[in-house]
């Protein structure tokens, strides 16, 4: 496929690790539709990026390359440069050695050595990140330099913003590295030869998802029937492997006999009635709620670099809310907030929620640890309201497994989030026409919106608000359809409220 050897970069590497397919894809198709970033995998991009800017304030005086991609050549050469004129501190490094090419977030002289230092947007340590540090040490060692240590520097989940704590913490990674280094030479030279070649045979694996999920999943791995074994909830590795063993492929195969948790056998009864099942209690459970029943959602952010004063990297800031609140009578209103301005959004939030939620009997959410955790984060930010948001807080109440535990419908697929659950139970009701419709998404636009407007043009500024604002206030609006749908069917089903 040419003369020339096709060239490796620490990110190809590890993603030739992961799996050989992977990797071709992404050299002979680098503008495959599976790899065109949505705005929730931007956003991690993004911020990956601001962490390594924010980093390199961490070593003052230190020399920095100009990296540019079309040029690797010229940075390998200013690497070379710097070094023959005792730079001690270099950052993206550059070098490429072996068809390798490697940029190294900061080289630091200790001794007759060097460190290298691979920077994280994460909070600890994790396996994938190994790799790739021990492909840059590999590199640097094969351009004559030896290396003396190898670290990882991450963020300091015990700092608080502004100076409580150090941002970052390094952790000596060097004796991880040394057990990937003896075979990275080999694992090089298979991919390259790999690359030169057709697209390689790989059977799909547990690689597929591990460490990462792949873009080009659906190529490798031919679309599971309806009603898949693999749907049923919370279905062990063990048991799956039991029904494949007897060719069992799909929830009606299952036989009666086989041993299934109460969901799993709900999940088999729905599939072979092709209908909602609904389980006794219901009724009892939802009359259990005192009116007026207040359905709230919030929206947070986790900047990894921390804004307001007492945050941590990661740290999570409510910014918006929607209540809406439902009345014994059948009446229901609505309030909504979203942070705007560059201010710390915690004392706004706080004041509008603790007045929203002010004689609610209930507050009902999805998933309710997540809001319970919220309203924990305003009490202890925001000293003024924190009676009302703990006295609120006493009163929060979770559908989630109301719903779990009393019903199933084929549609729901194994999954009990609100956007599965939804879709099946109310179809009118799906999320399908929002123009934000994802929890991630949300969250990296509404940090932008907050902490970097000058990021967004200027017609982006305009409609963001108001398209947040109809995806928070959808998941409340949801839960009133959804409570009264609960209630229909416990009647139908014929329940009572004792």
């Amino acid at each position: 496929m040419g003369d020339k050897p096709r060239r490796l970069s620490k990110s190809r590497f590890t993603a030739g690790l992961q799996c050989h397919r992977l990797l071709w894809w992404k050299v002979h198709e680098p503008r495959a539709p599976e790899l065109r970033p949505d705005a929730a995998l931007q956003g991690i991009f993004d911020m990956g990026n601001r962490v390594g800017e924010r980093a390199r304030e961490e070593f003052p005086g230190a020399t920095l390359i100009d990296l540019d991609y079309r040029r690797l050549q010229a940075a390998v050469d200013a690497t070379r440069k710097a070094i023959a004129d005792g730079a001690t501190v270099i950052l993206e490094a550059s070098f490429l050695e072996d068809n390798i090419f490697v940029a190294v977030d900061a080289l630091s002289k200790e001794g007759d050595g060097w460190v290298v230092t691979e920077v994280k947007a994460a909070t600890k340590v994790k396996p994938q990140h190994v790799p790739d540090a021990a492909v840059q040490a590999h590199v640097v060692e094969r351009a004559g330099l030896r290396v003396a240590r190898v670290e990882l520097m991450h963020l300091n989940r015990a700092h608080r913003h502004p100076d409580q704590g150090s941002l970052f913490t390094r952790a000596d990674i060097t004796r991880d590295v040394a057990e990937l280094r003896d075979g990275i030479t080999d694992e090089a030279k298979a991919q390259i030869r790999m690359l030169e070649g057709a697209l390689p045979d790989v059977e799909p694996g547990a690689h597929c998802t591990s460490p990462y999920e792949c873009p080009f999943l659906a190529r490798c791995n031919a679309p599971l029937p309806d009603h898949t074994i693999e749907d049923l909830h919370r279905i062990t590795a063990k048991k799956l492997g039991e029904l494949r063993d007897e060719g069992i492929e799909t929830v009606d195969q299952i036989p009666s006999g086989f041993p299934l948790n109460g969901i799993q056998h709900r999940h088999r009864t729905a599939v072979l009635r092709n209908e909602l099942i609904v389980e006794p209690g219901l009724q009892r459970e939802l009359a259990a709620y005192r009116y007026p029943i207040a359905m709230l959602d919030f929206e947070t952010i986790n900047p990894a670099l921390p804004v307001w004063n007492g945050c941590s990297p990661f740290g999570k800031v409510p910014v918006q809310f929607s209540v809406h609140t439902l009345s014994e009578d059948g009446d229901v209103s609505h309030l909504a907030y979203l942070a705007d301005g560059e201010g710390d959004p915690r004392p706004g939030v706080a004041e509008a929620l603790a007045g929203g939620l002010e004689g609610a009997g209930t507050v009902l959410a999805w998933n309710a640890p997540v809001e319970k955790e919220c309203l924990g984060i305003l009490a202890e930010s925001c000293p003024e309201h924190t009676d009302a948001l703990l006295e609120a807080s006493a009163k929060v109440e979770d559908l989630l497994p109301v719903v779990r535990n009393h019903l199933y419908h084929p549609e729901f697929r194994g999954s009990f989030s609100i956007k599965d659950v939804v879709p099946a139970l109310l179809p009118e009701l799906a999320y399908d026409d929002l123009q934000v419709s994802d929890g991630l998404a949300a969250s990296f636009l509404l940090e932008k919106l907050l902490c970097r407007p000058e990021e967004l043009r200027a017609e982006e500024r305009g409609a963001l608000p108001d398209q947040l604002r109809a995806y928070c206030n959808h998941d409340t609006a949801v839960m009133v359809k959804l409570f009264r749908f609960l209630q229909e069917a416990a009647a139908r089903a014929g329940q009572s409220p004792r």
